[in-house]
């Protein structure tokens, strides 16, 4: 077909082997009519402010600055037959063909998304293992899935989606997440126990009788549904027994990177103002989603335990501390959601070598300038 890109005659080796569509729309105007191949459209809901950040910077990266929001609308897909190949979970027709823009690949050498031409289920070679599976298989596999804040905003709406659609599944195809301690747990609080789960893995392709698979949220820019909908399945589940300081400092001593070099003068600086130092690695995410809910006053450099900001009230205040040289809008974008009193100031490089991707360098923050920032917010000392 001409809107396929497909070389029955190519090589074991070549990327057009098992051919592609570049999206949903592309492989479902070329099935033919009568099937049980069809698109459910999904509302994500009216247009959305994004409000510039607070700060005592006089250079703001372009990633922060205000916009609005018209969300891109999403849909849950239905392909009889369709097969989910590999660790990451590439989506691919009843006859092989990879559909991309459910199929997102991360390249962690170059840290940046793959493209289509290098997608990996292009260039596969006939998977050792083959398993059938009977009925519905809803597919929420990401490549990101293993860190946290991609769970909530990558894997969980489209759970959510699933839910509010009321769309039933005998099992759910996931990516293994050896270190995902708040996989079975958040799982819970939507309702899907964890015995309907099945981890893809290198060399195995499924194939179901019928996938069913939501649209990813990174393609409609996260629209503030996907923070109203983790709010709706999550807020009920937090560990309301737990009393917590309202003033909260999120500490990353035990993260592998991007940690501030000077967090003991940090904190010693912020225990003046009420701060409380925590390490989010030690708390469930029940308690970590009533830690932010009770919080009134967050600071904390960029990092994914800030996902939590999703269960923040109206009104808290959040103080993120970037690399200079690595600005990532996430949280900016999720306290804009909840119509948080955003603050952001730059940390200072600390000198280690700069061909290191930025994301996972350390570096330290200037105390004058949190100071400064801390009074531009209104944070009086602790009595």
């Amino acid at each position: 077909m001409n809107d396929m890109c497909s070389n029955a005659k190519s090589t074991e080796k070549s990327p057009k082997k098992f051919g592609f569509y570049r999206d949903i729309m592309e492989w479902i105007t070329s099935v033919s009519p009568g099937g049980e191949e069809k698109i459910d459209p999904f509302d994500f809901g009216e247009a959305a402010e994004f409000k510039l950040p607070k700060t005592l910077e006089t250079e703001i990266h372009r990633y922060l600055m205000p916009y609005t929001l018209h969300p891109e609308g999403g849909y849950v897909a239905y392909i009889s037959n369709g097969r989910v190949w590999g660790t990451s979970g590439a989506i691919l027709t009843p006859d092989g063909k990879l559909i991309f823009d459910l199929s997102p690949e991360y390249d962690g050498r170059h840290n940046r998304m793959m493209t289509l031409e290098e997608h990996p289920a292009l260039h596969r070679r006939k998977a050792q293992e083959h398993h059938h599976l009977h009925g519905t298989a809803a597919v929420l596999t990401f490549c990101g899935s293993h860190n946290y804040f991609h769970w909530l905003y990558d894997v969980l709406p489209r759970l959510g989606m699933l839910r509010m659609l009321n769309v039933p599944f005998e099992s759910l195809i996931m990516n293994p997440n050896p270190h995902g301690y708040f996989v079975k747990e958040t799982l819970s609080m939507f309702g899907v126990s964890e015995s309907t789960v099945i981890c893809t893995r290198e060399d195995l392709e499924y194939q179901a009788d019928r996938l069913v698979v939501p649209s990813l949220m990174m393609n409609s820019h996260y629209p503030p549904w996907t923070t109203a909908i983790l709010r709706t399945f999550m807020l009920p589940g937090r560990d309301t027994t737990l009393h917590s300081s309202v003033r909260i400092f999120i500490s990353r001593s035990k993260a592998s990177a991007r940690r501030i070099t000077n967090e003991d003068e940090v904190i010693r600086h912020l225990e003046a103002y009420g701060f409380v130092p925590v390490c989010l690695e030690d708390w469930t995410v029940a308690q970590q989603v009533q830690l932010f809910a009770s919080a009134r006053a967050i600071v904390s450099s960029h990092g994914a335990g800030l996902a939590n900001l999703a269960f923040c009230s109206k009104g808290t205040l959040v103080i993120e501390i970037f690399h200079i040289r690595h600005i990532v809008p996430t949280y900016w974008m999720i306290s804009n959601h909840n119509k948080l009193d955003y603050y952001m100031i730059y940390g200072q490089e600390d000198g280690t070598r700069q061909d290191r991707f930025s994301g996972l360098e350390d570096f330290s923050v200037d105390l004058d300038r949190l100071e400064q920032t801390l009074c531009l917010a209104g944070v009086t000392h602790h009595k």
